[in-house]
């Protein structure tokens, strides 16, 4: 059962460094703020997983920030204490000062100049915003051609997707290239190749693009844990571990498996070809166990009654483990899980051996390890 959708740019939060490596900088940010009715305005910025909130009052219609950064870095505006509010009006901050403009009734208009790291993210918003635009066009279009149930024109709207996509490859390894010391590539690394269009190839590669300067800083090491994301869900390498609750409230961990060939099974008890599949999953199942092959069940269900249920009725003798929270599951999150059923296959060592083995081939694939 697949979710079926387009797969869009993530939005521009980016940022860049200086060539050498940062140092320690205070920082002064001087804004007007045109119609703004709110008496504080609110700058925050992410570090270590950890969201920074400050705040200061708009005096007719001027504010003011100053504050200490390791390393260039990305900040935004919000006029409510909560980080996540609106509108999130975002730059980049460096040594250099930043000052900013804008009117609260046409964002549309707003200036904000700074240091080279905020002029890195014009120029990476400006060769993106275009690709994003074509996006977007492609898919009304293909959504009017859906509606009119004409599918030469899907078709054609589906290739020009592909082609697009293609393109925005290019632009992004191209950015990487041309900015091999900025901070903004390795948030590109991190969050436009967390895309499934990129293999693990592809990232390897451009990651390669980079100076060894920035590989220690922030943005540098997002990009190489994207890389050691990928690896952990790509054939041939360890699977990356993970942890979640058995029916119980039981902590089941990936790693209990380790010394047996087990199959991570992502099913869910509303999904027709998942419950299609189960009997050849128990047949498999009864066959190997004792020659050292198991399975565990990781439910996209969110009540657990249905679940539990279905586990009963389809004789699933494995461990099962979930968190209930549907297509959100953590486990299919941390595998980029679009569609069940799927499946792992992972080898006594903890690697992954193979992926998406159903009916016979998932029999044939257990007999070239285990004998008949």
């Amino acid at each position: 059962m697949n979710k079926v959708k387009f797969l869009f740019l993530s939005t521009f939060i980016t940022g860049t460094m200086l060539a050498q490596k940062p140092k320690p900088f205070t920082f002064v940010i001087e804004g007007i703020a045109k119609n703004y009715t709110t008496k504080y305005i609110f700058l925050s910025h992410k570090w270590d997983d950890k969201t920074f909130t400050d705040s200061t009052k708009v005096v007719e219609g001027k504010f003011k920030f100053s504050g200490k950064s390791p390393e260039p870095n990305m900040y935004w505006f919000t006029t409510t204490s909560n980080a996540l509010g609106q509108p999130q009006i975002i730059f980049y901050v460096d040594g250099a000062k930043t000052t900013v403009n804008m009117n609260m009734d046409s964002l549309q208009t707003l200036s904000i100049v700074g240091g080279q790291s905020q002029k890195d993210y014009e120029e990476y918003k400006v060769t993106m915003l275009g690709f994003q635009l074509q996006q977007q066009q492609i898919v009304s279009e293909y959504n009017n051609a859906r509606s009119a149930n004409d599918m030469n024109a899907m078709q054609m709207k589906q290739n020009e997707f592909e082609s697009l996509t293609k393109k925005v490859k290019e632009g992004l390894k191209n950015f990487v290239k041309t900015h091999p010391k900025s901070a903004v590539s390795g948030y590109i690394i991190y969050a436009e190749y967390a895309n499934p269009i990129f293999t693990m190839q592809e990232v390897e590669e451009v990651i390669g693009l980079l100076d060894k300067s920035i590989l220690e800083t922030k943005y540098g090491k997002l990009a190489k844990d994207r890389l050691a994301t990928l690896q952990g869900t790509t054939i041939g390498y360890p699977a990356i571990n993970f942890t979640q609750n058995d029916p119980n409230g039981k902590p089941v961990k990936l790693s209990d498996y380790k010394g047996k060939v087990v199959l991570v099974d992502f099913w869910a008890s509303w999904c027709g070809p998942c419950r299609q599949e189960n009997p050849n999953v128990v047949a498999a199942y009864n066959k190997y166990k004792g020659k050292g092959f198991t399975v565990l069940g990781v439910s996209f269900d969110q009540d657990k009654n249905k679940w539990l249920g279905a586990v009963e009725k389809d004789q699933l003798a494995w461990d099962q483990v979930s968190d209930l929270k549907g297509w959100g599951n953590e486990v299919g999150r941390i595998y980029s899980i679009s569609s069940i059923p799927s499946n792992l296959l992972i080898d006594k060592e903890g690697k992954i051996l193979d992926k998406n083995l159903r009916g016979p081939a998932l029999d044939l694939k257990l007999e070239e390890i285990f004998g008949k």
